[in-house]
């Protein structure tokens, strides 16, 4: 099949292209490609984007990966491609061990399990090694210390399916679990009160990621820089939640123009995503959601209720341009996970994951693996 006459979004750049796949790959990109017996799609007027990949999601409608069935958790695979979503890793909430252990035999099953939707590639186990002060929403009783040990086990549960783990600097032991840990998998610091000095001994030890920048950490502070300063300084990758309610749009906008080419676009979904108002479960924990917030019953600011889509829709409507925008979303997730010959950029090679929409960023088609899901 050829794509022609469509604004592709390539090495960075909006531009004039066509892109001819085969299969579940991507063939060609070229300024003209001649048409035989392919079957062609006209995009005038229209984007072709990569699909967009979410690193941080707990789940969404009506299914979270914590305590979800693996069927709920297959079958939510096509909610997130119905929003752009081609690519995922399923994150984990702090629950108790047994429960833990059972979470990721069920996300397992669910990755292993061969159905239309978005990709998941692995776990983002977010929890428990995280500092109780900056708890959020993880319910305190099943956070513990830095245990590689516990790590492992967890792993072989998932089948070796954990990608990326969030640990807290500052806990005993952490930075020795970092660095063991990130032998094999990427590292995030998340849910700290860390000050710089200790956020960049964990980048020294083997982190190279940051879990939703300035939420669960401390503020950044002219004589305190903490993880935020860190982040400005060292080669590590930041996500950032842009639902307009976890940070404000000039914050973010200050943030694209300080360190754009670090940031990966996030959800931060629970399962109430898509639905209407009500109350939902988070890890055990009831999440009150009202409108586009979601927050404990003591007001905690709680996961959101939207998707990477959504979110690049609104970093591109706060001022940012489209093209930082949809890196954030696409090519900086992938490359932050190591995925980059898989997805996150239109080049041969790559997976057909793509979409089509409007220059105003209106969805209307999505592949996946070279097939049309919507």
């Amino acid at each position: 099949m050829i794509f022609q006459n469509g604004i592709v979004f390539f090495e960075g750049k909006l531009k004039k292209l066509d892109v001819e796949i085969s299969g579940e790959r991507i063939i060609q990109v070229a300024p003209h490609i001649p048409v035989g017996k392919e079957e062609t799609l006209d995009l005038t007027g229209k984007w072709l984007l990569p699909g967009f990949f979410d690193v941080h999601t707990h789940g969404r409608d009506g299914a979270d990966f914590s305590d979800a069935s693996p069927e709920e958790l297959v079958r939510i695979r096509g909610s997130y491609a119905r929003c752009g979503v081609t690519s995922l890793l399923a994150t984990t909430m702090t629950m108790g061990k047994d429960y833990s252990r059972d979470m990721m035999k069920r996300i397992r099953k669910a990755i292993e399990t061969s159905d239309p939707g978005a990709h998941i590639w692995g776990i983002n186990m977010e929890g428990p090694f995280l500092g109780p002060d900056k708890k959020g929403c993880h319910d305190p009783q099943y956070l513990l210390p830095a245990d590689y040990g516990f790590f492992k086990e967890l792993d072989d549960c998932a089948g070796g399916h954990i990608s990326l783990v969030d640990i807290d600097p500052r806990l005993e032991g952490a930075m020795d679990m970092i660095t063991e840990v990130s032998r094999t998998k990427r590292v995030s610091v998340a849910h700290t009160s860390s000050d710089y000095e200790t956020a960049c001994q964990a980048v020294d030890a083997g982190a190279d990621h940051v879990t939703h920048l300035f939420n669960a950490m401390n503020s950044l502070h002219h004589r305190e820089p903490g993880v935020i300063g860190m982040v400005s300084d060292r080669d590590v990758w930041a996500e950032l939640i842009c639902d307009g309610v976890h940070i404000h749009p000039a914050v973010i906008r200050m943030m694209y123009r300080a360190i754009g080419e670090k940031l990966c676009i996030v959800s931060d979904s629970l399962s109430a995503a898509g639905l209407a108002d009500g109350v939902y479960s988070l890890g055990g924990l009831d999440v009150h959601v009202c409108g586009n917030r979601a927050t404990l019953a003591d007001g905690t600011l709680a996961c959101s209720v939207s998707n990477v889509f959504e979110e690049c829709r609104n970093v591109i409507s706060f001022g940012v341009s489209p093209e930082l925008a949809i890196q954030s979303a696409c090519a900086n997730p992938a490359l932050a996970m190591g995925l980059e010959n898989e997805i996150g950029f239109i080049r041969r090679g790559n997976r057909a994951d793509l979409l089509v929409t409007t220059p105003s960023m209106e969805l209307e088609q999505v592949y996946i693996n070279g097939k049309r899901f919507v």
